[in-house]
């Protein structure tokens, strides 16, 4: 994994505002200046976006022009030092402010400005822009909204510009956002598609089942190194981070509506942890609870149908006759030894819950073992599960545990754990853990189908 590491000192003086801004070499003609995860301030001058130059034989081809006229005048101050080469392309990977703001300073030096197709409606005729109510006038001073050269619609493009073949990724139903690939420097621009350093945003409603098609997409395509809109990671596990919290947040939120949860219950409850400690997350996170879950909705909600006097009559004959569904069974515990017995005669996986006398964590894990029944078909089909309690029990394989809830899973021919987990951060997370290691027994052809 590699981070890029960056410092920002950023003033304003009595002649305008500094961004201080600094290039850093990706790969051989590509450079980047990273942006602050944080809200819009005057501190900032808006850069919080990461915005990058691609060197080719006629010129630059920038990805984001930024977020202000004398953002993008400082870039390109900046790289003219590194090589003298005029701008033939700016690329808008989304139609927000921050990444678009600085076209008109490309535009009056002969810039072809190509962005997805709903920069159009967004912006374009937008009377007031947002980011000058935010920032001082000296920050803002010539920033405008202009029309693009080309729009993005229904599918890719393609720019040769040289020897250099660039594609522009359009995303299914997702008109507000546009990834950059490069296949011969094995580079891909994900704009807003993957999120690092900060909480993931589903601002303006956006479609998370949308956006999790668009990220099998990017995963799909050739590159070795990733830029995104936002954070510092540039490898392949950097996806990973956006990945996991819409993963989790559906299947979060997904349980509460098929439970009979509010939405508000939904908002007060639904916390991945785990994802606490990423920049704006008190912010976001509720905000995106209530937008998965007015998504979701909609999804589950079969379309009305006009039931007639005899339909009811005849449903609720059907609803008398037909008998209760029957209620799930709990799940056992046995002994150790017991567990290998069995998982070797049944071909499970053995689970050892390890717990402790006061930890709440653990509580909480055994009420969703008893209660739900997605978990308990699943460990009653696959799992021997053993519990043990550190207060007074020993472990009975050679492990370390540093907290509990600890998560054991073994195969009971061996002691050595397939998996190892030290907490579980959501409902969501702890079924798809399950269900992660029935898809690699089955692959293995250890557990039966």
């Amino acid at each position: 994994m590699r981070y890029i590491i960056i410092s920002f000192f950023l003033t304003i003086h009595l002649f305008g505002f500094d961004y201080h801004l600094k290039p850093y070499r990706i790969s051989e003609g590509i450079h980047c200046f990273f942006g602050i995860p944080s809200h819009i301030t005057n501190e900032n001058g808006g850069n919080m976006i990461n915005s990058c130059y691609i060197e080719t034989s006629e010129g630059y081809v920038v990805i984001d022009s930024g977020p202000t006229y004398h953002y993008a005048e400082d870039t390109y101050t900046i790289m003219e030092k590194i090589k003298k080469l005029p701008v033939k392309y700016v690329i808008n990977t989304s139609s927000d402010e921050v990444h678009v703001l600085g076209n008109s300073f490309f535009k009056e030096h002969g810039a072809i400005l190509i962005g997805p197709s709903a920069y159009k409606d967004n912006l374009t005729y937008k009377k007031e822009l947002d980011i000058v109510n935010k920032l001082s006038s000296d920050i803002t001073s010539n920033t405008k909204i202009i029309s693009l050269d080309k729009y993005i619609n229904l599918a890719d493009e393609e720019i040769v510009i040289g020897t250099l073949h660039i594609t522009i990724k359009h995303i299914p139903k997702d008109n507000e956002h546009l990834m950059v690939s490069i296949p011969s420097k094995k580079i891909v621009f994900a704009g807003d598609m993957i999120f690092n350093n900060r909480i993931v945003p589903l601002k303006n409603h956006r479609s998370l089942l949308v956006w999790q098609k668009g990220l099998k997409i990017l995963e799909s395509l050739p590159w070795m190194d990733i830029i995104s809109s936002h954070g510092y990671m540039t490898r392949r596990s950097a996806l990973k981070n956006t990945q996991n919290y819409l993963t989790l947040l559906e299947n979060e939120v997904d349980f509460y509506i098929k439970n009979g949860k509010s939405k508000k219950d939904s908002i007060e409850n639904i916390r991945l942890s785990s994802f606490s400690e990423d920049r704006l997350y008190s912010f976001w996170h509720p905000k995106n609870v209530k937008t998965v879950y007015d998504e979701l909705e909609k999804k589950n909600i079969p379309p009305a149908k006009q039931i007639t006097i005899a339909e009811k009559k005849k449903s609720f004959t059907i609803l008398k006759d037909t008998p209760k569904v029957k209620k799930v069974p709990n799940v056992h515990y046995v002994d150790f030894k017991k567990a290998v017995k069995l998982a070797k005669l049944r071909h499970k996986i053995i689970f050892i819950k390890v717990r402790s006398s006061t930890c709440k964590y653990c509580d909480e894990l055994d009420k969703v073992i008893k209660t739900n029944d997605r978990v308990k078909n699943i460990l009653n089909k696959y799992f021997e599960i053993v519990t043990i309690n550190t207060d007074y029990e020993d472990l009975p394989i050679d492990a370390r545990i540093s907290s509990t809830p600890t998560l054991l899973f073994l195969q009971p021919h061996s002691t050595v754990p397939l998996m190892h987990l030290t907490g579980i951060r959501a409902l969501g997370e702890f079924y798809s853990i399950l269900k992660e290691l029935v898809n690699d027994g089955h692959n293995g052809g250890y557990l039966k189908p």
